[in-house]
């Protein structure tokens, strides 16, 4: 994927995914944010924002959520096209803040947004089934990207980077919608929506290219 990775005082303008590794809309759209970025690669940059779901949950989900969730994931997948296995882990806690603290320490270790990391989680949730919110399954995946398990758990185990991943959940929420995934532009620090859920790959291209001409 093609996250044009120019510094933010070169990029004329950044395209920010405001997603998460437990929101199913999010994994249905990951292939048309994929491809919008190859296609606009070198003319934007891309970055994301963790937006957090159910962030209180403590609870396993019962039988009615595991049906709730099968249901939203089907209709995901007619929409998007989008591969779910409809399994859900035993003892099951929907709640992302876990996963979305390894996602911003894999990104304090390699400096870059980690589009890769993020998608493979949210591949072994909704694909393969596998419970996320397990911390020695989200180190050794991010040694599967070459980051060092050690950096990522010293990261993760901080009040400096819970606060600022709580931080992202609030602002995430801050820019007119409360779906995920949706899309904002960023102009040297001013971020506005482009887009509020889910959107395909010509959609975003084109509504990219509307704000790239317009700030010509």
């Amino acid at each position: 994927m093609a996250t044009g990775r120019s510094s933010a005082a070169e990029a004329v303008m950044r395209v920010l995914v405001v997603t998460d590794p437990m929101c199913s809309w999010c994994w249905g759209m990951s292939p048309a944010i994929e491809e919008a970025a190859d296609r606009l690669a070198g003319e934007v940059e891309f970055d994301f924002l963790l937006g957090g779901v159910n962030t209180h949950g403590t609870q396993p989900v019962g039988d009615y959520g595991r049906r709730l969730l099968i249901h939203i994931w089907r209709e995901v997948q007619a929409t998007t096209g989008q591969r779910f296995g409809f399994r859900l882990p035993d003892a099951l806690v929907f709640n992302s803040t876990l996963p979305c603290l390894a996602v911003a320490a894999v990104r304090c270790a390699s400096g870059q947004a980690p589009f890769g990391y993020l998608h493979r989680l949210q591949q072994l949730f909704f694909a393969e089934g596998v419970n996320i919110n397990d911390q020695e399954l989200l180190l050794r995946t991010a040694e599967d990207f070459g980051v060092r398990r050690e950096g990522v758990a010293e990261n993760m185990a901080t009040e400096a980077l819970r606060s600022r991943v709580a931080a992202e959940f609030a602002a995430s929420r801050g820019y007119g919608t409360t779906a995920l995934p949706s899309v904002l532009i960023d102009r040297k620090g001013e971020r506005r929506l482009l887009a509020g859920g889910y959107a395909d790959a010509d959609m975003l291209e084109l509504l990219i290219r509307q704000e790239l001409q317009a700030s010509r």
